[in-house]
């Protein structure tokens, strides 16, 4: 089980993988009950993809105010080693 900033996540988990990022199934331990997803990217594929990423999280940031089964939200952007 991998840990950081309270969210908690299994690489067995797997959900899938984009351009430059690979997701999963994990758990936030404040709000067990709420299905989350945890996108990982790796730092060497972040220089290629900076652009696309900030324009992700500022689509992301936006759709965070609706409520729709098929939306996802962004909790949190966290910056790990």
């Amino acid at each position: 089980m991998e840990s950081f900033d309270g969210f908690e996540y299994n690489k067995k988990d797997l959900i899938g993988h984009g351009a430059f990022a690979i997701v999963y199934k994990g758990r936030y331990r404040d709000k067990p009950d709420i299905p989350i997803a945890i996108k990982s990217i790796a730092k060497k594929n972040l220089s290629k993809s900076k652009n696309l990423l900030g324009k992700e999280i500022k689509i992301l940031k936006e759709l965070s105010g609706l409520e729709h089964e098929n939306l996802v939200g962004l909790l949190k952007c966290v910056e790990t080693t």
